[in-house]
């Protein structure tokens, strides 16, 4: 049998478990955007590559490759956008390796479709807000959600680059790196008086379940923002 030469996107849980499964006698190479990112690949015994790249470095580096498996996390859209069109136009057989889908049960959750109506939501609500989303986002936040420096909390990665990030972002933050028990975001919650729990849709995989649950404990509102992939559906 031939080997397989498999490029996979990766930088997620899922793409750890994926590569996992595969036969040893496939040849993978994970690419990732951020030292973060090859830390979860830990036990993979594949090649990485760290560093994030646009349209003419996915053409270069996805050169010679059988297949593209795409596990990126599903707020990734650029990326999942400018892999697929690399691998359509050098006619490469590209999966996307999909979330499913989760139903969360609680009076006090809302749901937007981007982090422009979640902007718009906070606008019209008062209290203190905590933030599960990222650190990339914060700087939009920041700009369009009112009252923001005196209201705003935020949980992000204990990495380099998020302390960094996080200076320019008139929040205060708590440090902190995976996996996030319920009693600690509870015991956060009520320490800061949070009225209102704002995360993305990434499903079991990025403890929206956990946080949902935190968030019933304490009796706040939780702000939810759906994937793009969930919108596609």
């Amino acid at each position: 049998m031939k080997q397989r030469k498999i490029a996979v996107i990766a930088g997620t849980s899922d793409a750890t478990d994926w590569i996992r499964s595969l036969p040893e006698t496939d040849s993978v190479t994970a690419f990732v955007a951020t030292p973060y990112g090859k830390e979860i690949l830990a036990g993979t015994n594949c090649p990485v590559h760290v560093g994030r790249l646009d349209a003419a470095g996915f053409a270069e580096a996805l050169t010679g490759f059988d297949e593209v498996v795409d596990a990126s996390h599903p707020f990734a859209v650029v990326v999942t956008e400018t892999v697929k069109a690399v691998c359509q136009a050098k006619q490469i057989p590209y999966t996307r390796i999909s979330r499913p889908t989760l139903h969360y049960d609680y009076e006090k959750l809302h749901i937007v479709s981007s982090k422009e109506a979640a902007a718009d939501w906070l606008c019209s609500c008062t209290g203190n807000l905590f933030f599960t989303v990222g650190i990339q986002t914060m700087p939009f936040y920041a700009a369009a959600v009112s009252d923001f420096s005196h209201r705003a909390f935020a949980r992000v990665l204990d990495t380099a680059a998020s302390r960094q990030a996080a200076a320019a972002v008139p929040a205060t933050f708590w440090f902190a790196m995976p996996p996030y028990s319920i009693a600690e975001t509870v015991a956060y919650l009520q320490e800061h008086q949070i009225s209102v729990l704002i995360s993305k849709d990434s499903g079991a995989r990025g403890g929206v379940p956990e946080k949902i649950q935190a968030a019933k404990q304490v009796g706040i509102q939780v702000l939810l923002i759906q994937s793009p992939e969930q919108i596609e559906r």
